[in-house]
């Protein structure tokens, strides 16, 4: 250029040209090819679903192609025979059909929100055709038998060579990435535990780890549903697998504790530097480091669960030490120091639970052991009762439908089906996502691009191409650049929307016969469908907030008070606690306010438990001073009732928080007073009660997440 200027370099990112993912996307567009030419040798009305069905059926492991695939057929072949029977009582009276179609529509939307997964897909695709079969059926009903019938053969043959495509070239299993997922997130769990222990960790990097790893988890739990459809010795340590979820959040919790109990720490006592603490914790950051750089692979699994051992006993062997150390120091320092070896060695503890779960993973390690590593007591994440959700979700989608019908019926416009089956695709991106236009309005544009590319191909394309095979290489030609970027997670999602649409409008039936304004008018049938859905959406947002508030009104209004009174193991609480968190997790945006305070009060929730079930503990303890013990036994009614009527108080709970951290003050002070003998029964229990009220009195004082968490709405 003159001048010498350079153009401005905008960087763009690289699509995956690997020979994997080479590979990857040739099998699917021949499995596609294939799908499409099976539907037509079998003369089925509508091909395209078939090779439809193959894209969407494309995923990162056999197992979840054929749990994805499974659920589809399950869901069809119902909506089917349940859409066949409404045609049958009602087709003739157009207000029952109506009507009929939206109770279908409401409970397939209403069961895909209380469940996960692909059986939440499963239901949703329930929904999907039973409004096709409802409304073709209706219009034809002396034909609705053919159409239900055809459809779900079109649907099957997809999901036939979708699988068979997965699991015979180039298989992946979840099996396999699960263990990499488990062993990363283990890693990862490892430094960030080092991070909490660190002096000077910046708490931004410190969160970023954080929500890295809860990703992780997140894509854990799913793939660990998946290993059921391929995994014999996986499904039998299937318990000890999701005791993984369980541990990782256990860690966070911790991990975060620490981190701000050790910020304080080192701020208020600058000279301990130096310190056997200081020792101890820079032994145990290099003990977690080496962790996390170890063989993640089979074989490295002892070494790291002994190294973690090792680190353990160290810790406690100076946590006797600080026991033992005598009354001229003050109780604060004791109190803080036993707090940080005590909670340190429970995140220990917590890692090297994890990896005796990981073990499990390990098919071959599996199958040499006669019974399970961990012992594991069965039993399921406690799941939230998300009715208000489901029924919104329901009453959404049927309203819908409802507003569609009125509209279709005041214009008689033709292309009412299309604009139905729009509305329908669209309601999978409202379902399960407290934000459906994030994801809908990419989507929508996607399928306008892709409406628009089958149209160009239909009307200038086609009628150059003569017999099947010219339509197979076009195809082929086309679709393997698509999953070239279907396979390059930068474009994923765009272009399997995109690809998906793209051959479902431009896959024709046997006899080719063009009519590019019936096309139009179709995809326009099809857009102003998702338009008018995506609408609703906004217009009545539907959240897991409620979900939330009921997970926060469990955690601190009834848990933390049965803790205080000791009614309930506090293991037992803090892990219902987590597993509340556990079961909102994927709908949390990390970060983002309101979901950030959620994640972290609940995190505190869980180690508040503990802590309030060992004060309890020390209270009965007949060690323990009776001055101690009724002042212990007086503060923890008091902060039982401040819990328990928490989520009712309102504009109040400020007030009840202050008589909270009054009633810790008062604790504290009446265990300054005692002076038991050090090395005594009542000196341990004496400094047990004061490295708990230490902290209480840090999440009541210095935990932001906790406190918002406490006074939210």
């Amino acid at each position: 250029m003159a001048g010498g200027s350079k153009a401005t370099q905008w960087p763009v990112p690289a699509v995956d040209l690997g020979w994997r993912n080479l590979v990857v996307s040739a099998r699917v567009a021949c499995a596609a090819v294939a799908a499409l030419a099976t539907a037509y040798w079998l003369e089925l009305p509508e091909p395209q679903w078939a090779i439809l069905t193959v894209y969407l059926l494309t995923q990162s492991s056999a197992g979840a192609a054929l749990a994805k695939g499974s659920f589809r057929f399950l869901g069809t072949v119902i909506a089917a025979l349940c859409a066949l029977g409404i045609v049958k009582l009602v087709s003739q009276d157009p207000i029952l059909l109506v009507t009929s179609a939206m109770a279908w529509i409401f409970v397939c939307y209403y069961g895909a929100t209380r469940v996960t997964n692909f059986a939440s897909y499963g239901f949703m695709l329930a929904g999907y055709t039973g409004l096709l079969v409802i409304f073709e059926g209706a219009a034809a009903p002396y034909g609705a038998w053919d159409v239900a019938v055809n459809r779900a053969t079109e649907i099957s043959i997809g999901v036939a060579f979708a699988s068979l495509a997965n699991t015979l070239i180039m298989p992946v299993y979840a099996g396999a990435q699960l263990r990499g997922v488990l062993a990363r997130a283990f890693s990862d769990l490892s430094r960030y535990a080092a991070d909490a222990l660190r002096p000077g960790t910046p708490e931004e990097g410190f969160l970023r780890l954080r929500s890295g790893i809860l990703a992780k988890v997140v894509k854990f739990d799913a793939l660990r549903s998946y290993t059921t459809f391929e995994a014999r010795e996986m499904r039998a340590d299937d318990a000890a697998l999701r005791e993984a979820v369980r541990e990782c959040l256990t860690v966070i919790a911790v991990a975060r504790s620490l981190y701000l109990r050790l910020a304080d720490f080192r701020a208020a006592n600058p000279g301990m530097a130096e310190g056997p603490l200081a020792k101890g914790l820079a032994e145990t950051i290099t003990a977690l480091e080496a962790v996390s750089r170890a063989d993640g692979s089979s074989s490295g699994l002892p070494a790291r669960r002994a190294d973690l051992g090792r680190a353990r006993l160290r810790l406690a062997a100076l946590r006797r030490d600080v026991d033992a150390m005598t009354g001229d120091a003050p109780l604060a320092l004791r109190a803080d120091v036993s707090l940080i070896l005590r909670r340190a060695i429970r995140m220990l503890r917590a890692l090297s639970a994890l990896a005796m779960v990981e073990d499990a993973a390990f098919p071959a390690r599996a199958a040499a052991r006669r019974r399970p590593s961990i012992a594991v007591r069965r039993r399921r994440f406690p799941t939230l009762a998300r009715e208000r959700e489901a029924l919104l979700q329901g009453t959404r989608a049927a309203l819908a439908v409802l507003l569609f019908c009125l509209f279709w019926h005041a214009t008689e416009w033709e292309q009412g089906m299309a604009g139905l089956t729009g509305l329908a695709l669209m309601g999978y991106q409202c379902v399960n996502s407290d934000d459906p236009g994030k994801l809908g309005w990419p989507y929508f544009r996607a399928v306008i691009a892709a409406c628009l590319c089958a149209y160009v191909v239909m009307a200038h394309v086609y009628p150059w191409l003569e017999g099947f095979a010219m339509l197979a290489v076009f195809l082929i030609l086309v679709l393997v650049p698509l999953g070239l970027l279907i396979g390059t997670p930068r474009y994923s999602k765009t272009a399997g929307t995109f690809t998906i649409y793209f051959v479902a409008a431009a896959a024709t039936t046997n006899v080719y016969d063009p009519n590019p304004l019936d096309f139009a008018n179709f995809c326009f049938g099809l857009v102003f469908g998702m338009f008018v859905c995506l609408i609703v959406a906004r217009l009545i947002p539907v959240t897991s907030q409620a979900s939330r508030r009921q997970a926060y009104r469990r955690a601190i209004g009834r848990l933390l008070p049965e803790a205080a009174e000791g009614r309930t193991p506090e293991r037992r609480l803090a892990r219902e606690i987590v597993d509340l968190l556990a079961a909102v997790l994927p709908r949390l945006k990390l970060g983002h306010g309101r979901d950030e305070t959620f994640l972290r009060g609940m995190l505190a929730s869980a180690s508040s438990a503990l802590e309030l079930g060992r004060l309890h503990r020390a209270a009965t303890d007949p060690a323990m001073p009776e001055a101690g013990r009724v002042a212990l036994e007086q503060g923890l009614r008091h902060l039982a009732t401040m819990f328990s009527h928490l989520p009712t108080l309102g504009a109040q709970r400020e007030t009840a928080l202050a008589d909270g951290r009054q009633a810790l003050d008062a604790m504290w002070t009446e265990l300054e007073r005692l002076a038991p003998p050090a090395g005594s029964p009542a000196a341990h229990a004496v400094l047990d009660a004061a490295s708990s009220l230490r902290f209480l009195t840090d999440r009541l004082r210095l935990d932001q997440g906790f406190l918002q968490l406490a006074v939210a709405d």
